[in-house]
């Protein structure tokens, strides 16, 4: 009986342990950069192209302080609607991981990020939902490999013309992040542990 009853309580321990969390949230500040103008930290919109006299790029900050560092990211996206935009124009964009903190209610001329290599490239044509993959980011900013100051894309290939979303601002469609992870390690190790002490 004391090892059918480990075996059933040793099933819903690795029940627990695989079972995904979820973390659903907007950005905590949202802007969009102009060299020489805004600040843009309250608009309803975030904008971006690929004009080299224009430059505006779209700068997101997200707080994950709720995930456990040794959580292990499955999916992580970040979800934008593009809601206007040059008509019958694609454009292609980057995402990168900032490198610096910032403030949406000052920041105006640029930002610093890592250019050594984005994290996933969109390409929008029209109005809709689109989405970046941005789980390795996420995983290293939730162990610490990186700080987490937020990601910054902006228009790098395609047709160059405008694209406006909607910020965290906007009264729908707001951008949002979606984090799916598990806990491992310390829960698991010492739980496992307890078990099997007690039905030695």
């Amino acid at each position: 009986m004391r090892s059918v009853t480990f075996a059933v309580m040793l099933t819903m321990l690795i029940a627990a342990v695989a079972f995904a969390e979820t973390y659903i949230q907007m950005p905590e500040a949202d802007t969009w950069i102009w060299p020489g103008q805004g600040p843009f930290g309250s608009s309803q919109q975030l904008r971006t192209n690929n004009i080299s006299s224009f430059d505006q790029r779209i700068v997101m900050g997200f707080d994950l302080s709720s995930i456990p560092q040794e959580a292990l990211v499955s999916t992580a996206y970040l979800n934008i609607y593009r809601y206007d935009g040059s008509a019958g124009s694609a454009l292609e964009c980057e995402i990168f991981r900032v490198t610096e903190p910032w403030n949406e209610n000052t920041l105006v001329n640029s930002i610093a990020y890592d250019n050594t290599g984005s994290y996933d490239q969109i390409t929008v044509t029209g109005n809709g939902w689109y989405t970046f993959d941005l789980k390795n980011l996420v995983q290293e900013w939730v162990q610490g490999s990186y700080p987490n100051y937020g990601a910054v894309f902006f228009g790098t290939g395609g047709a160059g013309l405008y694209q406006n979303f909607h910020s965290r601002e906007a009264a729908s469609e707001n951008p949002y992040l979606v984090v799916e992870y598990e806990i491992t390690g310390s829960f698991q190790e010492s739980t496992f542990g307890a078990i099997k002490a007690l039905y030695r």
